[in-house]
C-alpha cells in the first residue's frame, strides 16, 4: 500500500526538521575538524576525540545505531550485525586490492608486521569508521527520513562522502573524490537496508583495516604507479583503477538497497 502523503504542515516541518540536522550536522563536522587539526600530531588521540566529538553529537539529532522503532537488540544481534557487515568491507578490500595489483596500478611489497602496530590500526579504523559513519551517512538517513526512494538516501550518501573527500584532497585529485563517492554509496546502502549504524561501521572498519594491511604496511606495502591510473601522488585510491574497481561494488550496493528488507 502506498504511503500516505504528507499535508502541507507536515511537509514544511519535515523540511525544517531535514534543514535543522544538516546545520547542526556541519557544525559538529567542523567541530571534528577543529579536534583532528589541534591533535595532528597525535593519531589516536585525534581519533578518539573526533569518534566521541560524532557521537554525542549526532546521538542528539536522533541519529540512532539500531533502528529506533523496534525493540533494543541483544549483544549478539549487534555482533551479527556488525560482523556481516565487515564481510562486506573485506570482500570489497580484496576485490579492490587485487585489481589495482593486478592491473599494475600498485605493485605490492611484503613487510613484516607487528602486532602492536595491527591492534592500533585496528582501533584507529574502527574510531575513523565511527566517525564517518555517523556524521556523513547517519545525518544524511536522518535528514531524509521521510523520503520514501532508498536510491536517493544512498545517492545522498554517496554525496556527502565525496564533498568530504573534496574538502580532504582537494581539486587536484578527482578520481579520489569520486572513488570515496562510490564508497559511500556501499556504506549508504547498509544504512538504508539496516535502520541502522552497525552493519555500516562494521563495513568501514573491515575496509579501512584491510586496505592498510593489504598497502599500508600490515601485510604488504604498496608501490603506487605514478600516473593517472594508478593515483600517482593522491595514494592507490586516487586512481582511475580505484574508480574502475568501486564502480560495479556501488553498482551492486545501489541495486541491493531496492530489494525488500527481510
Amino acid at each position: 500500500m502506498a504511503p500516505k502523503p504528507l499535508s502541507s504542515a507536515e511537509s514544511r516541518a519535515a523540511a525544517a526538521s531535514a534543514w535543522r540536522v544538516a546545520v547542526w550536522g556541519i557544525a559538529i563536522y567542523a567541530a571534528g575538524r577543529i579536534a583532528a587539526l589541534l591533535l595532528q600530531s597525535m593519531s589516536l588521540p585525534a581519533a578518539v576525540a573526533q569518534a566521541l566529538i560524532a557521537e554525542w553529537g549526532v546521538g542528539r539529532l536522533g541519529v540512532a545505531w539500531s533502528d529506533p522503532t523496534q525493540p533494543l537488540p541483544t549483544g549478539g544481534a549487534i555482533a551479527r550485525r556488525a560482523g556481516m557487515g565487515a564481510v562486506v568491507g573485506v570482500v570489497a578490500a580484496v576485490i579492490v586490492v587485487g585489481f589495482l595489483a593486478t592491473t599494475r596500478a600498485v605493485i605490492l611489497e611484503r613487510t613484516e608486521p607487528a602486532l602492536g602496530m595491527i591492534i592500533v590500526a585496528l582501533v584507529t579504523a574502527g574510531l575513523y569508521a565511527m566517525r564517518d559513519e555517523l556524521l556523513l551517512h547517519g545525518l544524511v538517513v536522518r535528514a531524509l527520513v521521510t523520503v520514501e526512494s532508498p536510491v536517493l538516501k544512498v545517492l545522498a550518501c554517496g554525496l556527502t562522502s565525496a564533498a568530504a573527500a573534496y574538502g580532504e584532497v582537494g581539486a587536484t585529485a578527482p578520481s579520489a573524490v569520486v572513488a570515496q563517492g562510490l564508497l559511500g554509496i556501499v556504506f549508504g546502502s547498509l544504512w538504508v537496508r539496516d535502520r541502522g549504524a552497525w552493519p555500516a561501521w562494521g563495513a568501514h572498519t573491515a575496509w579501512l583495516f584491510a586496505t592498510s594491511a593489504l598497502m599500508q604496511g600490515g601485510i604488504f606495502e604498496a608501490r603506487v604507479a605514478s600516473t593517472s591510473w594508478g593515483g600517482a601522488d593522491a595514494g592507490p585510491l586516487g586512481g582511475t583503477a580505484a574508480v574502475i574497481a568501486l564502480a560495479p561494488l556501488a553498482a551492486g550496493a545501489l541495486a541491493g538497497s531496492i530489494r525488500p528488507r527481510v
